[in-house]
């Protein structure tokens, strides 16, 4: 009889549809039958099929719904767990997280793992306090990188440090590849010149990517290189406040705001070199997709960045326009050979350290997955 396993997500944005499946495929379908269940959105047919798992449920919460107790949410998944007996269960985020640790109060789960993709999610007195009353010594606590680790040993009281850990995030490189477009056609939606050396970015436009310093670090090689372009793929609400720089600097023709674009990491392949400038990240996966595409990085010195990047890419501190106005100038003047080494560290760290197949070793290797081999 085959053993039951429980993923359980917050939301099924597309990072995490990719996470739910690079925790599926660590299952053999032969031994384990996997169920992934979503606490909010509505049921929709198109995420079901996007997802490796046999079984796909939403709970159908609101924002609104996922305030206070979670009463609802708690009711639905111990009816679950009564139906299924999941002998693991991998939460993704702290509601999600909260939930499980309640059922276990009332349904016995051999494993629980609760990984965290952000910092300080266990940071408020009432969450402290919860987890301090609710763990127990089957539940160990992730984050997505060491960084995360970290600060969840500061916050999570009472749990030994072996039952906090690192499960990085991993990318399936070879479903990865084939869905880039190749620089031609990539340049070609989003109306760049063959001739152009693009540096480029992807992400929200908030506080934490920083994208005032990225602006500020091209505006001072502008001049220097006649031939440079900055794309800025993203939507967020500094997007006004970024239009105003770009237009206080005068590089209107020069740095391009796209907002939002689907699946936007299609494109990465239209960049000449990737840069992030976050000054908070709790690992950084379009650096993943970044290295699988082939695109030399620059990235800031900051939380899981260093794990990611390695010695793959140029790291500068955080917020230091004229350290990466230099590294872009250095990029921009590098020959084809130079800029295909970079790339070709890049995709051999992405490779080695950070594949489904990788994923996979450490994770068997993990103390408490042996409990359900």
């Amino acid at each position: 009889m085959r053993q039951s396993i429980l993923i359980f997500g917050h939301g099924y944005t597309t990072p995490f549809i990719d996470i739910s499946n690079q925790y599926t495929k660590l299952f053999d379908p032969l031994r384990y039958e996997v169920t992934v269940v979503y606490l909010t959105g509505q049921s929709d047919e198109d995420v079901r099929k996007r997802h490796l798992a046999e079984h796909v449920y939403f709970l159908n919460n609101s924002k609104a719904d996922t305030r206070g107790m979670k009463l609802g949410a708690i009711k639905k998944m111990i009816a679950l767990q009564k139906e299924k007996k999941f002998s693991m269960v991998i939460c993704h985020r702290y509601k999600p997280s909260y939930i499980m640790m309640w059922v276990a109060q009332f349904y016995s789960i051999p494993v629980l793992f609760f990984v965290m993709h952000e910092f300080k999610t266990m940071n408020s007195l009432a969450r402290k306090l919860t987890v301090a009353a609710l763990a127990r010594k089957n539940m160990y606590f992730a984050g997505v990188s060491n960084a995360v680790c970290e600060d969840m040993r500061r916050d999570i009281w009472g749990a030994p440090k072996e039952r906090i850990l690192t499960l990085y995030n991993m990318i399936d490189v070879e479903l990865t590849r084939p869905v880039f477009l190749d620089r031609a056609a990539a340049r070609a939606e989003l109306k760049l010149a063959e001739h152009s050396f693009v540096f480029g970015t992807l992400g929200r436009l908030v506080k934490a990517k920083d994208q005032r310093t990225l602006i500020d670090g091209f505006s001072l090689i502008k001049k220097k290189c006649p031939q440079a372009k900055l794309m800025i793929i993203g939507e967020g609400i500094l997007k006004s406040e970024l239009t105003a720089q770009i237009r206080e600097l005068g590089l209107e023709h020069d740095v391009i705001l796209t907002g939002f674009i689907p699946q936007g990491f299609r494109l990465l392949k239209a960049f000449d070199v990737f840069v992030l400038t976050s000054i908070q990240e709790a690992f950084g996966r379009v650096l993943l997709e970044s290295m699988v595409a082939r695109v030399p990085i620059i990235a800031a010195r900051t939380n899981g960045i260093p794990e990611v990047v390695g010695d793959a890419g140029t790291l500068i501190e955080p917020g230091d326009s004229v350290a990466l106005s230099e590294k872009m100038l250095a990029f921009y003047g590098m020959s084809d050979k130079e800029l295909r080494q970079w790339a070709d560290r890049g995709e051999q760290r992405a490779v080695e350290e950070f594949s489904l197949q990788k994923f996979n070793e450490v994770f068997w290797r993990l103390e408490p997955a042996t409990h359900v081999e």
